[in-house]
């Protein structure tokens, strides 16, 4: 009778299991419970994670620190981790700007802009095994020159496989920003030859000088150059999106193009921006359904949200669709 009746009790459990979906009572849900609308978030840079069928984005957590959002449909967002905490010894102790993700020779890189007093602002790799991190300096200094005042670097791999660092030099230093690349070492731990110079912000007509304070407090008027990316268009060409000021005094997106497909071409910029609704520091991707995408705050001014939209590109010419 002792049989039967454990007998029959175990099949209730296992009725029990199978009407819950067979999952495990101590399974543990995911809660994306933050609406991309309702996020405060400056430089969004999506990163695409095609084996887990999710994203990240790293953004500047505020008191020295880089968090890490994940979504599964770029809508609903979840806190994942604080990707980066530095210690005392880490050269830079302002800024955390524009936190942009990559996965490089199977781990996890962070290329974000620091500054400290007595240090001009520049760019440090930040690396880990996993997406959300924790991350480490790969190198505790700059990766851009140290002379320079720099921002904004992103990675990109070329055709042979060739690593390069694509950045700005910024506008309070040479009043008129530019945006330069340099090749790196393959472990990308230093740059290799010169820097060279691909364009400047005022080669664009669109856009329009502004003012401010350069590092000694002295009232200066120049172009900006932000967030230089570089994309590959469908017809073969190779694009840099870039952000600067427009004549009607509102951030935008701008548009260069090589003339040879290759980053050792010459570059022209486009005579018009992307967008008209005072966003920039852009970046382009494709989602995991297979649709372009490109990403961007706006408005420039606070509260400044991430925009992810729809993105066309017929031969080589670019339209936010949405």
């Amino acid at each position: 009778m002792k049989k039967v009746w454990l007998i029959g009790f175990s099949l209730l459990l296992l009725i029990g299991v199978s009407c819950r979906g067979g999952k495990k009572p101590t399974e543990k849900e995911e809660l994306f419970d933050l609406k991309i609308d309702e996020m405060v978030v400056r430089d969004p840079f999506i990163f695409v994670d095609s084996n887990n069928r999710c994203y990240y984005m790293q953004v500047n957590g505020g008191n020295q620190t880089i968090q890490c959002y994940k979504s599964k449909d770029l809508l609903n967002w979840k806190h994942e981790s604080d990707a980066f905490v530095p210690d005392s010894l880490f050269w830079g102790k302002r800024d955390f700007w524009a936190p942009d993700m990559f996965e490089y020779k199977g781990r996890y890189y962070i290329l974000a802009t620091f500054s400290n007093v007595g240090t001009k602002r520049g760019t440090s790799f930040l690396v880990s095994d996993k997406p959300e991190g924790p991350y480490k300096p790969l190198i505790n200094k700059p990766i851009t020159p140290p002379e320079w005042t720099c921002l904004d670097a992103t990675l990109y791999i070329d055709e042979n496989d060739t690593p390069w660092l694509l950045y700005s030099r910024e506008w309070i230093e040479v009043m008129d920003g530019q945006v330069l690349i340099q090749q790196l070492s393959d472990d990308l731990t230093k740059t290799v030859g010169e820097p060279r110079l691909l364009f400047k912000a005022s080669e664009a007509p669109w856009t329009a000088p502004i003012r401010g304070k350069n590092s000694e407090g002295q009232s200066v008027e120049g172009y900006v150059t932000d967030a230089p990316v570089l994309y590959k268009a469908s017809n073969g060409e190779l694009l840099i999106i870039w952000s600067s000021f427009s004549k009607e005094s509102k951030y935008a997106i701008g548009v260069a193009r090589s003339d040879d497909g290759t980053i050792a071409g010459n570059w022209t910029v486009d005579s018009i921006p992307l967008n008209a609704d005072d966003g920039g520091h852009a970046m382009i991707f494709e989602d995991l359904d297979n649709q372009l995408r490109i990403s961007y705050h706006a408005p420039n001014n606070h509260p400044s949200r991430p925009q992810i939209r729809k993105l066309e590109d017929k031969d080589g010419k670019l339209r936010i669709v949405e």
